[in-house]
């Protein structure tokens, strides 16, 4: 069985065969950094690499003056996949991601968490996801992330989902960037659709309707699912009652027009985590039982 690339002669990885989409019709095996460049001189590569000789690929990678960088074995890290997520190739050729040796950059954290969403994305949103360090802030979280077009403009790229928004990026060939943004507070309700071969998302906000296509049948599932869960999460824990605290046995009274103060308060908070069940329950967050049985217990505080 071969161990090293055809091409550059690097030791082949697990990740070099695990997909078995590497391999050449004269039994060479390209390892994933030689395979990217030979597709983006010739993007049929991505679904007939099995037709080509390593005599070919070789011309054919020289022909497109990028010489085969070799990559020592101290440079290469494999990625080992979370526990329970399916490694399913994409209809392109799948996303490999690859870490420095050096304490991990913001880029690798990145990648960590789209990694622990499960999604497939292909080799074609390379430039967007490293793009996703100058979109997102320091410390905000990736939640959610899948591949299609944005049917608004018609523009390719990928739809992210973080802790507070949703977010479109699109890479420019040529440089620049497209970004659309919709915050989560905005979001009035997200649903999904599926076809045969794809599926379709939409994000509501005030006024407008944002439409994606996505390229693989259960993306929109799973984001829509992820948003979803993290909206639940936020507004449970908000309208949580705290717990009780001891009162004191001696107490002293307060003026009653601070308690009258109080009061409205009060009231002011119970309307406003009503105002968020009833978001929770248009979305299908929480069903009319539900409902019913919290709306119960904050009416029975006013």
């Amino acid at each position: 069985m071969n161990t090293e690339c055809a091409l550059c002669g690097t030791p082949l990885t697990s990740m070099d065969t695990l997909l078995g989409e590497n391999k050449l019709s004269d039994g060479g095996i390209l390892c994933n950094k030689c395979l990217n460049k030979a597709t983006n001189i010739n993007k049929d590569l991505v679904s007939d690499l099995v037709n080509y000789s390593i005599v070919q690929i070789r011309d054919m990678v020289l022909e497109g003056d990028q010489e085969p960088e070799v990559v020592t074995e101290s440079e290469r890290v494999d990625i080992v996949e979370p526990s329970g997520l399916d490694i399913v190739p994409t209809p392109s050729q799948s996303i490999q991601f690859t870490y420095t040796a050096d304490a991990p950059s913001r880029l690798d954290e990145i990648k960590d968490q789209i990694v622990a969403t499960g999604a497939k994305l292909s080799i074609f949103v390379n430039s967007e996801v490293e793009e996703l360090v100058n979109v997102l802030d320091k410390n905000e979280k990736l939640i959610a992330i899948a591949e299609g077009k944005y049917l608004y403009n018609d523009l390719e790229g990928i739809v992210i989902a973080t802790e507070k928004r949703i977010i479109f990026v699109d890479k420019k060939f040529f440089g620049g960037v497209f970004e659309n943004e919709f915050p989560l507070h905005k979001v009035t309700l997200i649903q999904h659709d599926t076809s045969l071969i794809s599926s379709t998302l939409k994000v509501f906000t005030p006024g407008f309707t944002a439409e994606f296509k996505l390229y693989i049948k259960s993306a929109a599932k799973n984001f829509c699912d992820a948003v979803q869960n993290h909206i639940s999460r936020s507004s449970v824990d908000q309208i949580r009652p705290q717990q009780a605290q001891p009162i004191p046995q001696q107490t002293v009274q307060q003026p009653q027009q601070s308690q009258q103060s109080s009061d409205k308060e009060t009231s002011a908070v119970v309307f406003e985590q009503l105002e968020k069940l009833g978001k929770l329950r248009e979305m299908g967050v929480l069903t009319e039982e539900e409902f019913a049985e919290q709306k119960k217990k904050l009416l029975a505080k006013l």
